[in-house]
């Protein structure tokens, strides 16, 4: 028994599956990847597909083409929670000109062009995507497993691999505040935990929430 699924044994199916996604939003949304790719090369290095949220791009892109619910629902909870908070405090900091909580900080950082801001305002229009992708193809509970697994990866991965100066996925520093209390070996597995309570968990809630709404009348099956 899992607390983060009354019954693990049971999935939900729907009673027709979906189609595949019509071919004009896979082509979209892989020229968006593909310029969003290009300027995040030529203006700040691969290390920056460390972060939570593009290494969910890039699987999303991957979702969408080879029609995986499974693949797909591992993203959607992340990526719609960190637009619950990045939307919001972008929208507020706009009449203030600063950040509240030094999460969209950098939108306001005159030493960044113009164009890498712009490539952040993703945060704002992906969540609706992929709730859309979410509500049309299903929802497969077991996403939020392999989102853990995914996002543990990626944080140790940014960890490891990139500059500290860099913060990726806030290993050196949550929130812009000096991690300073616990040693490197300590403080990494805490941060996949906490993660994982803060965004993988309520998201995983809320498109169940969403599943159940939208279907209501199941067919089960054991797995």
């Amino acid at each position: 028994m899992s607390f983060m699924d009354p019954n693990p044994t049971v999935r939900p199916i729907d009673l027709q599956q979906p189609g595949p996604i019509p071919l004009w939003i896979r082509i979209a949304f892989t020229l968006w990847m593909a310029v969003w790719v290009w300027i995040i090369l030529q203006s700040q290095g691969p290390q920056n597909f460390w972060w939570l949220c593009n290494v969910a791009k890039f699987l999303v892109l991957i979702g969408i083409w080879v029609n995986s619910r499974l693949l797909l629902s591992s993203q959607a909870g992340v990526i719609v929670m960190v637009g619950l908070f990045w939307t919001p405090d972008f929208v507020l900091a706009l009449p203030m000109g600063g950040s509240l909580t030094g999460i969209t900080a950098y939108m306001f950082d005159d030493q960044l062009s113009l164009i890498q801001r712009a490539t952040s305002l993703y945060h704002i229009w992906l969540p609706l995507f992929v709730l859309w992708l979410c509500w049309r193809q299903g929802y497969d509970s077991r996403g939020v497993y392999l989102q853990w697994l995914i996002g543990t990866a990626a944080i140790v991965g940014g960890w490891w691999f990139g500059d500290p100066e860099r913060n990726l996925n806030y290993t050196m520093a949550p929130l812009g505040i000096e991690q300073a209390l616990l040693p490197g070996w300590s403080w990494i597995p805490l941060l996949c935990v906490l993660t994982g309570l803060v965004l993988y968990l309520p998201g995983h809630w809320l498109l169940r929430w969403m599943a159940r709404r939208r279907r209501p009348a199941v067919h089960t099956m054991n797995v």
